[in-house]
């Protein structure tokens, strides 16, 4: 009687599908994300998310014809799917770096904040408002994941805000919208100068927007 062939090793076990696809995809983020903040390369971010989730559907199909667990995989797929509705949304930008950040600006000028993940505050506490600064000007600020606060002084009455975000709370001046894609818009026409025209978003977080 022949004797049964030994089972095989564990170490002669292939790696899961649904793991080395996730490591994958982790990587060329952080490949992709390091060369966009070394400017080395210009990429396009709106096209990562439907490949992923592209890669991750034929790997489905793989799997199922193998018979093996799809978990790890279908879990994957929801969150790359979840990422992509609210991208549609708010665009997430990945530049802009990690961490909490506060800007001071000392004068009313255009200017643009990014952040990908973290704090940002912008206090406009040290903004000067004398007669020779510019009847208006509009500051636009984007955070793709975590908070974003703007505090506004009372010397700056008008002020016109545009706030959205994918996922999280917008409170603008005490009125709060939550839950999926919330978002503030102006609904006053401000004649006096100085006028500040707010364009505010987050991916996932929240916006808060108050007087000091």
């Amino acid at each position: 009687m022949s004797e049964l062939p030994p089972p095989p090793s564990p170490g002669a076990r292939g790696w899961p599908l649904g793991r080395l696809l996730f490591g994958a995809i982790l990587v060329l983020l952080g490949i992709g994300w390091l060369l966009d903040s070394l400017d080395v390369a210009t990429l396009d971010w709106d096209l990562f998310l439907p490949i992923g989730l592209i890669v991750v559907g034929v790997a489905l199909v793989v799997t199922a014809r193998r018979g093996e667990g799809q978990g790890g995989l279908i879990a994957l797929g929801i969150v790359l799917t979840v990422l992509l509705t609210i991208g549609t949304v708010v665009k997430i930008p990945f530049s802009g770096g990690v961490g909490d950040r506060t800007e001071r600006p000392v004068s009313l000028q255009d200017r643009t904040y990014r952040l990908a993940i973290g704090k940002l505050t912008i206090d406009l506490g040290d903004v000067a408002t004398s007669g020779g600064d510019p009847a208006g000007a509009r500051i636009e600020a984007r955070v793709g994941i975590g908070e974003l606060v703007v505090i506004v002084p009372d010397r700056i009455p008008c002020v016109s805000t545009h706030a959205r975000a994918g996922l999280g709370e917008v409170n603008v001046f005490g009125e709060t919208q939550g839950g999926i894609a919330p978002e503030y818009g102006p609904e006053d026409v401000c004649l006096a100068p100085p006028v500040l025209e707010l364009e505010l978003s987050v991916g996932i977080g929240d916006i808060e927007v108050r007087r000091d």
